[in-house]
């Protein structure tokens, strides 16, 4: 069985389990959580390393996540850890989000700019989307001067890349296969 076949199939067992209890938001912010958690490189270590017992790993789980998650994540990070498949919790809490997301008509995007945006700008791109998609936005930002300026605008899996650097690079790609007559 391929990874991703896996972690869909634990997010969709979640996510059942969540809805049936009436606990789909509290455990979306648990996997939140989590996603943010693995992230961590000692926690990455915590779940890739072979040599230490399931036993162990849940007990150091639940010493990192006891106050801090609901019992029906605790007990799937539990059930993932006895079956030997640790290395796809940050995948299943993506595809719980992703299912989440999809159940609530809930869009991810994220924004990336050069410089920070002022609120009513930020406000102005997700009315934008709201209005094209028809759907709530879940709009995060980043910055990156790299981009020099303008934006990308990434909306699941289509990116909009209105950003300077693109262009400079368009255009040096243009310039470089211009051929000069005498």
């Amino acid at each position: 069985m391929n990874e991703s076949q896996i972690s869909v199939r634990y997010a969709k067992a979640l996510f059942q389990s969540a809805s049936a209890r009436k606990v789909l938001d509290r455990v979306y912010s648990d996997m939140e959580m989590i996603t943010e958690t693995c992230q961590v490189a000692e926690f990455q270590y915590l779940l890739a390393v072979p040599s230490l017992a399931a036993s162990e790993k849940c007990r150091i789980s639940d010493s990192v996540f006891r106050d801090a998650l609901s019992e029906l994540s605790l007990s799937m990070i539990h059930l993932v850890i006895e079956n030997k498949r640790e290395i796809y919790l940050p995948a299943i809490a993506r595809n719980f989000r992703d299912l989440y997301r999809r159940a609530k008509g809930i869009r991810a995007a994220t924004l990336v700019t050069a410089q920070p945006l002022e609120k009513r700008e930020v406000d102005q791109i997700r009315k934008v989307i709201k209005g094209a998609f028809r759907e709530e936005v879940m709009l995060t930002q980043s910055l990156d001067e790299e981009i020099i300026g303008g934006f990308v605008l990434t909306i699941e899996d289509m990116q909009y890349d209105a950003s300077v650097s693109r262009s400079l690079r368009k255009m040096k790609n243009q310039l470089m296969q211009t051929q000069i007559e005498k």
